[in-house]
């Protein structure tokens, strides 16, 4: 592991050439990934551009962020893949040091693209541009006039805007934005364009930005319509109006004037605040934990099941509640972590559950601690009848009914929902719906996938490719991410690094939505003379009076869900009245 910050971070535009088509009714949908020798000389992820449909010269807008180490030989391998829904073919490869590109003129190189049996399958550019973090986001709405007409039926246009910025060492530019179409208008209005100051401009207010816009077409090449170029200065101008134009026809008609008109508003410029201010201003972080209790783990008392209790280790279930609780429990103010089964029969029941209690008591789902959720696992998993099917929406909706009480700006919550499977869904449509509607909520989904079966068609789920539907709506932000354990067995800090990854992004992505801003932080505790030392040695979790809240004993909790209402002591092992989904607003423990 390298503890040494990086010399800086750098920004990987990307875009490739006459790559090889791999569909046979229609082009191939290029995705590139990124890839980084490390010590071990294994190559690690370092991200993935969009997806483009039906495309062979494809252009991407999403950059790769890499930090550039001066003192290292950095290897890099970019793979291009035909992205289809239930599979990925691969086009072509090619590896390069990321010194190679920096110290070429420009910071550009042309890569050619190889297939595995080292043929030509097409080329690749990649520019690289070191990043100025400004801690500013730009955000304006352009709205269109008189846009020209580029179709024989309907409306006669359905325009999008493509925004480029000019890299100055190549008199260059690449693209940095796509828009929505916006579907049979002659005067269109692109809302809500934002990004940070550095993506726009590299910092730079007076670098030059282009505007261009196309006709698109369902079939074949879309139309150019126009352009115009601008800076960002001139973007934050009061009534900036811009006039688009098509050179083509300006060379070729005398009395041309424009192919239509494009006026800014709204635009300004706002401070960008990171993950760790909001935590810092007390945003509280909760737990989630959902645990398939389908049959298709196997009898928990058979050496061969998942849910087995190995004495010579954690079983996958227990390694993921492990990895990722310990990472996420020093943000939360509470040790309590609620757990639910799904797919299983209660005891005492006969009818399937798809959100129950680990507890196995309907009226407290609340465990103490990470070392209190596996007790009640391993406790509890034989004596439930696991079933079926697996269905995810219920457990979400449980969920959201959480996330969605008690929010606002003196009040800061973030939830995360940790659902650990075996196996895919069976209410696929269900379970979007659900996530569709809980886009808007302070919430995250981790979806864990244990064993050996074929998690194909989980990634649908998560939203980086393309934002899920569901009725015609649009999620607002991706809130899901999946990952599969075996590809992570014996390496638990990996496991954690991975599932947590795109937390601090989506938590982001609802606060700015939502304009919450970082509470200042608390005032440190008052130092009393003479008083024995605070310690806050992870390893130790003992609280003042003896209780280990690791191992989640017999602490009593004190719920208050209002200040109107009374505490009352709760026994956490015998339980009796906290249901999460009803909301807790204060915890204190007692000793019992």
């Amino acid at each position: 592991m390298n503890l040494k910050p990086p010399t800086s971070k750098v920004e990987l535009r990307i875009k490739c050439n006459k790559i090889l088509d791999k569909d046979t009714l229609s082009k191939s949908d290029p995705r590139v990934s990124v890839y980084e020798k490390d010590r071990t000389g294994q190559f690690r992820l370092v991200g993935k551009t969009e997806t483009i449909q039906n495309q062979l010269n494809p252009e991407f807008k999403t950059p790769i962020v890499i930090d550039y180490r001066f003192e290292e030989i950095q290897i890099l391998k970019f793979e291009v893949h035909d992205v289809d829904k239930n599979d990925e073919d691969f086009i072509g490869d090619a590896s390069c040091t990321l010194t190679s590109i920096l110290s070429k003129p420009g910071q550009t190189v042309c890569l050619q693209l190889l297939t595995k049996h080292g043929k030509h399958a097409g080329s690749m550019t990649v520019v690289a541009e070191e990043i100025k973090n400004t801690l500013q986001t730009i955000k304006f709405n352009l709205i269109g006039k008189k846009f020209d007409k580029k179709d024989l039926f309907g409306a006669g246009c359905d325009p999008y805007v493509i925004i480029s910025r000019k890299v100055p060492s190549t008199n260059t530019f690449v693209k940095i934005y796509e828009s929505q179409v916006q579907k049979g208008t002659l005067n269109p209005v692109f809302s809500g364009i934002g990004m940070k100051l550095e993506e726009l401009c590299g910092g730079d207010m007076q670098r030059e930005i282009k505007f261009e816009f196309y006709d698109w077409d369902r079939i074949g090449k879309h139309d150019y319509i126009g352009e115009f170029i601008t800076n960002a200065q001139e973007l934050l101008q009061p009534n900036q109006a811009y006039h688009i134009i098509n050179s083509h026809k300006q060379e070729k008609k005398s009395g041309y004037k424009n192919s239509g008109t494009v006026s800014v508003s709204d635009a300004v410029i706002e401070r960008e605040y990171n993950f760790l201010e909001y935590i810092m201003g007390g945003c509280q972080m909760n737990l989630i934990v959902g645990i398939d209790c389908t049959a298709s783990n196997g009898d928990p008392t058979n050496p061969h099941s998942l849910h087995y209790k190995n004495a010579q280790g954690l079983n996958q279930y227990a390694n993921a509640i492990c990895s990722v609780g310990n990472v996420i429990m020093p943000y939360t103010t509470t040790p309590l972590i609620a757990s639910y089964g799904f797919g299983g029969i209660m005891p005492g029941q006969s009818e399937v559950s798809h959100c129950f209690p680990m507890t196995l008591n309907p009226s407290n789902t609340l465990c103490c601690g990470v070392n209190g959720v596996l007790d009640c696992y391993y406790d509890n998993i034989s004596k439930i009848q696991l079933h079926g099917p697996t269905y995810f929406a219920p457990l979400i909706n449980m969920a959201a009914r959480y996330a969605s009480q008690g929010q606002s700006q003196s009040n800061q919550k973030y939830t995360i929902l940790m659902i650990i499977t075996d196996g895919e869904i069976l209410d696929a449509e269900n379970t979007i719906d659900a996530i569709v509607k809980s886009s808007g909520l302070p919430l995250s989904i981790i979806i864990v996938g244990v064993g050996n079966a074929d998690f194909t068609n989980m990634n649908i789920l998560d939203g980086d490719d393309a934002a899920l539907q569901s009725g015609g709506v649009r999620a607002e932000r991706d809130i899901v991410q999946f990952v599969a354990m075996r590809d992570y067995l014996n390496r638990p800090n990996e496991l954690a690094a991975e599932v947590l990854r795109e937390i601090p992004t989506q938590f982001l992505s609802f606060m700015k939505k939502y304009k919450f801003r970082p509470n200042p932080p608390p005032p440190p505790p008052p130092v009393v003379i003479g008083a024995p030392p605070q310690y806050d040695n992870p390893t130790t979790t003992t609280s003042p009076g003896g209780i280990d809240l690791s191992k989640g004993g017999s602490a009593g909790v004190n719920l208050t869900k209002d200040s109107e209402s009374p505490s009352s002591g709760i026994d956490l092992n015998k339980g009796s009245v906290v249901d999460i989904t009803k909301g807790v607003s204060s915890v204190s423990l007692e000793k019992n």
